[in-house]
């Protein structure tokens, strides 16, 4: 009994001190589009544009923001995550780009069950927080575009676009607002590309 009234002061003692350690609180983040009026009194174009949502790897299929090193390791910051998936992070921000430009009379989204002229088609390769040496990271997104004419299933034009943005840190945080300036100047080459696709 002498063992037992030692023993359990001890344990807790023990038990404690476990239930007083904290798990940092899981922050999460979205990317706001940027915003600039078009100098377009009417769309450009009477089509209809439908913005279909960027086909990924299962790797970027869940709302994780994802690091990669220079030696090839692939993580995923533990308290740092999206709002959504990189997918509709970036098709949101496409059309509400396009919409300001006012480039076609009509955008659909991906859901949407209206006729459309012209299908929008991607495939996102990569959309990480690229990590180089003890100072330097970027953000990186890789995708390929495609215009479809919807009557023909023809393809119009295709084009792949590798943007990379400077992180001010290296953790999740400073990867965050390096994928969100990749972003941005991914829907800015975007746009300018489909205006000279569809000028007259």
């Amino acid at each position: 009994m002498r063992y037992a009234t030692i023993l359990i002061p001890i344990a807790l003692l023990f038990l404690g001190g476990c239930s007083s350690t904290t798990t940092p609180p899981i922050k999460e983040y979205t990317i706001y589009p940027s915003s600039g009026k078009s100098s377009l009194s009417k769309p450009m174009s009477s089509k209809t544009l439908r913005v279909m949502s960027p086909k990924a790897p299962p790797s970027l299929s869940g709302r994780e923001l994802l690091y990669l090193r220079e030696n090839g390791e692939i993580g995923n910051y533990l308290y740092t995550r999206w709002s959504d998936v990189p997918s509709s992070l970036i098709e949101r921000s496409l059309i509400h780009t396009l919409q300001e430009k006012k480039l076609f009379a009509t955008l659909l989204n991906s859901t949407s069950s209206a006729q459309a002229d012209i299908l929008l088609e991607s495939d996102l390769s990569a959309f990480y927080h690229r990590l180089e040496g003890e100072q330097e990271s970027y953000g990186v997104i890789d995708i390929t575009y495609r215009l479809i004419d919807a009557k023909t299933k023809l393809p119009i034009a295709s084009k792949r676009f590798y943007i990379t943005k400077l992180s001010p840190t290296q953790n999740g945080q400073g990867g965050v607002k390096a994928l969100d300036d990749a972003t941005r100047e991914l829907t800015h080459q975007c746009t300018q590309w489909i205006l000279q696709e569809i000028k007259p």
